[in-house]
């Protein structure tokens, strides 16, 4: 008897299906997906160790459920040349006769000694995590065999290696070093491969009334949960930033520390926080924070040279500029108002703002900022968003 086992149809393919499905890659590389918050951080460096940490200790979930999706689409399958190259899949998955070299196995590794997470049982999902790779398994089990095959394909295996050079770039500028990134390099050099099997098998549904618009509808659906998961981590990123703070809040009680500083000079007390001089763009300033315990706002002297600004910038941060000496103009986005001692002026987050001093006097401001809550809340390069390096160069 003959162990032989016979291909699918694949000349059954109707014309035009390759065509199709070049458009359906068009569409995966234009999807809305490749625009979340997460990959977008990743992809600007904006995230420390410890983000990465909460990201891939979540995402965890998903990688050791991998194999039930296949599994889920093995099952459904009614070819049995798939069903064995499915199980090609799920045999390299599995690390094949290397229990070691199970990919799960080697993410376990990465979170171990690229991320310091050693204990493993102790991560706790967060329901959306849960969801999301509930989401997952339940429409690789329930659906059939074309919409699990564009899920998984054009959906899943499709972006691997275009997402994981992100997630590599992400987490080497964070400084884990590459000998802890094998889960990534290997799955960016074979995943194309996966997903050429699944194509195939995709393709060879071709002749089914709907064909592509179904492909479209499960690639979106894969790309939507993965999108809302990113999404989803992002902002547990920033809200854990910001935990401690809000807990301190809740708990009512006076935070002021026996011997902490109440009262400072503005024109002596403070730490050199920032200073710039550009003579073509006629910028001379400096900014010193005055020594004030504070978790929210945060207060600063600015001072500005006669005849001189400081730099048209703008921040995260709301803040409230006080003129205690000197006189001559703010701007705020398009509106200028003179000021002089005594007077007050308010710049909205976000608002391109310089201050010039008009007279013969070095300019003394008093500046209050809400800089304590977004430089905890702001993911990324906080000075990058505000300040051109000194000289201005």
């Amino acid at each position: 008897m003959s162990t032989e086992v016979e291909p699918a149809p694949l000349a059954a393919t109707v014309p035009g299906a390759r065509a199709t499905l070049a458009r359906l890659h068009e569409l995966q590389g234009q999807h809305p997906f490749w625009d979340n918050k997460l990959l977008r951080a990743c992809q600007e460096g904006a995230l420390a160790a410890d983000d990465l940490r909460l990201v891939f200790s979540q995402y965890y979930l998903y990688s050791r459920s991998f194999t039930r999706f296949l599994a889920g689409l093995m099952a459904n399958c009614e070819d049995d040349y798939f069903r064995a190259r499915i199980s090609e899949n799920l045999w390299e998955e599995g690390g094949g006769a290397e229990p070691e070299n199970r990919h799960a196995e080697i993410f376990r590794a990465f979170l171990r000694r690229g991320l310091g997470i050693d204990d493993l049982q102790a991560v706790e999902y967060f329901d959306f995590t849960r969801h999301f790779v509930s989401e997952y398994t339940a429409f690789c089990i329930a659906s059939d065999p074309v919409a699990t095959c564009a899920f998984l394909s054009l959906g899943t295996e499709g972006i691997v290696k275009r997402m994981y050079q992100v997630f590599v770039k992400a987490l080497r500028q964070a400084g884990v070093v590459e000998e802890h990134l094998a889960f990534f390099r290997i799955h960016i050099d074979c995943d194309d491969a996966h997903a050429q099997t699944l194509e195939e098998m995709l393709l060879s549904y071709s002749r089914i009334p709907g064909w592509g618009e179904t492909c479209a509808r499960a690639m979106d659906r894969a790309l939507e949960l993965r999108g809302r998961f990113f999404d989803n981590l992002f902002e547990a990123i920033q809200l854990r930033r910001i935990r401690g703070l809000v807990e301190k809040v809740q708990a009512r009680r006076t935070l002021a520390a026996e011997g902490a500083v109440l009262r400072a000079a503005c024109g002596t007390d403070g730490t050199r926080l920032y200073d710039n001089v550009h003579e073509k763009l006629g910028i001379d300033f400096s900014v010193v924070r005055l020594p004030f315990a504070s978790e929210v706002l945060d207060a600063r002297v600015v001072r500005i040279a006669p005849g001189k600004a400081n730099e048209n910038h703008r921040h995260a941060h709301e803040s409230v500029l006080y003129v205690m000496r000197g006189a001559g103009s703010v701007s705020v986005d398009a509106t200028e108002v003179e000021v002089a001692p005594g007077d007050a002026v308010f710049v909205p987050r976000w608002a391109f703002h310089q201050t010039k001093n008009a007279s013969e006097d070095e300019m003394l401001l008093l500046a209050v900022t809400d800089f304590g809550f977004t430089g905890r809340t702001f993911v990324g390069d906080y000075d990058r968003t505000a300040r051109m390096k000194a000289g201005g160069v």
